[in-house]
């Protein structure tokens, strides 16, 4: 009951945080993207299909898969929202399915697990009328499902293809979840996954005459040039998926909040330095873990947290190397891996009782700070 009370707890603060940050946001948190996914969430309510005006004509959606959009549709269509309210919901749902999915998975060790996504990258995507919160949702419910080894049961396999079409009709970089399913043998799963994608992608097709609506061109750049760019990108999230404050973007910033906000991260690097010393200090006192590459290999294929999070960020990078129309790797797009091998590690250290007992609330604390990071820091009116 108690662990039940705290995520709920812990799914209000962050609704309350992305509340003060919409209001504090004059642009309401809505991209160009943004845009697109609005217009064609009111052309399916309207009866018009699924279209959007793009370089001056109406054309079919086929840039996007139809999912986000007509679910933030069939919310407008539901409740008397906006279709930009409307937009903000369907993040908070996904994210409170995110968090019944982590309390169907770990039970009295939920609360500790589902502080990863108190990450103040992550609060930045729920905030966004984006489709990576929706997408998150259905990787998660994917690898929940997803099992590891060869003993697969029937809910199991259907539970699997069904977030993994899910994630594809949100996302087409769901088509990654091939990788897992391919590793681990599950062909039945694959074919009908397969099928799923295939059918979406000539249904684009016969509307459009693209797949994709206009994805897969080589990049003109230099090759040694967009791998750098990529490669700072993967720097950034790895340093500050969870050190990242977005206010220090905004040029009417004092001194001193600006000096805030460094404190607030340099004292979670202090706790990154404080939970490693711990992890360290276990593993000696174990004797039983003997870090090698053929162990760590097999780590990474056992848990579906880290297995799954491995094939994104691949084949993510793959992509950004081969199709210009993936401009940069910074967090929207490896927020998904972020997250997964953020909850992987937590999973990993709720089920070792001396090493949860000495870090938990170092974990708690780091976290706790990261919110501080999402709360804006001027503008809104309290």
């Amino acid at each position: 009951m108690l662990n039940r009370i705290v995520l709920v707890f812990q799914f209000l603060l962050i609704c309350a945080v992305v509340y003060l940050k919409l209001r504090a946001d004059s642009a309401y948190f809505l991209t160009p993207d943004s845009h697109f996914y609005l217009e064609a969430a009111q052309n399916l309510l309207n009866g018009k299909g699924y279209v959007i005006t793009f370089e001056g004509k109406e054309t079919f959606c086929a840039i996007w898969p139809i999912g986000y959009s007509a679910l933030i549709a069939t919310v407008a269509f539901l409740a008397p929202f906006s279709i930009e309210i409307a937009s903000k919901i369907v993040n908070l749902l996904a994210l409170a399915g995110c968090f019944w999915l982590i309390q169907r998975r770990f039970r009295d060790k939920a609360w500790f697990v589902s502080l990863g996504f108190s990450a103040s990258s992550l609060i930045q995507l729920y905030t966004n009328t984006w489709s990576e919160t929706l997408f998150i949702l259905f990787v998660l419910g994917f690898c929940v499902f997803f099992s590891p080894t060869d003993r697969v049961s029937q809910w199991q396999k259907k539970g699997s293809v069904i977030f993994a079409v899910a994630a594809f009709f949100t996302r087409y970089a769901g088509i990654f979840l091939l990788i897992p399913l391919v590793l681990r043998r599950q062909y039945k799963a694959v074919f009908y996954f397969v099928v799923w994608m295939v059918g979406y992608l000539f249904f684009n097709f016969y509307h459009t005459d693209t797949y994709t609506g206009g994805h897969g061109f080589w990049p003109t750049e230099p090759f040694n040039q967009r791998l750098g760019r990529g490669m700072r990108g993967l720097g950034e999230e790895l340093l500050f998926f969870a050190v990242r404050d977005w206010d220090l973007k905004n040029l009417g910033l004092n001194d001193s909040v600006k000096w805030f906000i460094y404190g607030i991260a340099l004292l979670q690097w202090v706790l990154i330095g404080m939970i490693v010393r711990h992890l360290i200090y276990f593993l000696r006192l174990t004797k039983k873990i003997k870090i090698n590459a053929d162990n760590m290999t097999k780590f990474m294929l056992q848990e579906p947290f880290f297995l799954v999070a491995l094939a994104y960020l691949l084949f993510t990078i793959s992509i950004y190397l081969t199709d210009a129309s993936i401009e940069s790797l910074y967090f929207r797009r490896l927020a998904p891996s972020s997250l997964l091998f953020t909850l992987g590690i937590l999973a990993r250290v709720s089920q070792q009782k001396q090493l949860f007992e000495r870090t938990k609330w170092l974990f708690v604390a780091f976290f706790a700070l990261s919110i501080i990071h999402s709360i804006p820091k001027i503008g809104v009116g309290i």
